[in-house]
């Protein structure tokens, strides 16, 4: 089932503080806890496997989703797990480990918490036939073009094909057995409007040394054209994708650290929850 994990970790040295860019870090840490806590040959798939990967890494965030500072009260980071024979490996290698480094920063676990699973038939079945949907892209969101289409290049602008589109193949990819409706895809290119967006343009760090990725960071809203055209049931399809982008990310790289979002759900969530005290 999807599945998402907060690791909450505070610096060992008070004070010492993360890079700029922390994506490729938290994976590489990450891959290292699945590793050592599950197994050599798990965290070689996870990181050579073919794309899409079954996993999504957050890079450090505070409480504000920003990277961490001096006036920081939390620091964590999150990992989506979309196949459901992960969920609970993931999890058990995660918490078993207390200290983790990220970059050159040491840290020191502080909690590990399981915030959010639902299996894909709940995810589908319980999801309202909506009309519109509002995303948060905390870190950047692109799409390289592929290696047919010319010179690689990245299409930065969130247009609901791709990031449905998107969305819809990763489902198809580890929920085979939970089908979304037939007429998803013509939904998808056909009825789906951008309707607002307060983006800006931001870099995100892939692979030390590699140039750095272009995205856009800011929100976004998409409405259905001519909804009544559109059966509830392929509504709701559309609104179960918007929740699975809590756990798969938008767009390439969510691997590692692109595409972070959050749906309108996600943000009261957030601005309710209780972070643990430093004192934990």
């Amino acid at each position: 089932m999807p599945a998402r994990i907060i690791v909450n970790i505070a610096p060992t040295t008070a004070g010492a503080l993360p890079p700029p860019h922390t994506g490729p870090a938290v994976n590489a840490a990450v891959l290292a806890a699945i590793r050592d806590g599950l197994s050599p040959q798990t965290s070689t798939y996870l990181h050579d496997g073919p794309p899409p990967r079954p996993f999504a890494i957050t890079p450090l965030l505070d409480e504000r989703q920003r990277t961490p500072d001096r006036t920081s009260q939390h620091v964590r980071f999150e990992v989506g797990v979309l196949l459901d024979e992960l969920t609970g490996p993931i999890l058990a290698a995660l918490a078993a480990r207390d200290q983790w480094r990220i970059g050159a920063t040491d840290y020191t676990k502080r909690s590990v918490d399981l915030i959010e699973a639902t299996p894909y038939p709940d995810l589908l079945a319980t999801a309202a036939p909506a009309t519109s949907w509002k995303f948060t892209l905390i870190t950047p969101v692109s799409f390289a073009t592929g290696r047919e289409d010319g010179a690689r290049r990245q299409r930065i602008l969130p247009d609901p094909e791709r990031v449905f589109g998107t969305l819809a193949a990763r489902w198809r990819t580890w929920a085979p057995e939970t089908p979304l409706p037939p007429d998803i895809d013509n939904t998808i290119d056909d009825h789906l409007e951008l309707v607002d967006m307060r983006l800006s343009t931001a870099e995100h760090m892939i692979k030390p040394g590699a140039p750095y990725r272009r995205g856009c960071v800011g929100s976004v809203r998409y409405t259905l054209a001519e909804p009544a055209a559109v059966p509830p049931e392929t509504r709701s399809a559309i609104n179960a994708l918007t929740r699975f982008a809590r756990y798969a990310g938008i767009g390439d790289r969510t691997a590692s650290g692109m595409g972070y979002t959050l749906t309108e759900a996600d943000e009261r969530l957030t601005r309710g929850r209780h972070h643990p005290s430093p004192a934990a």
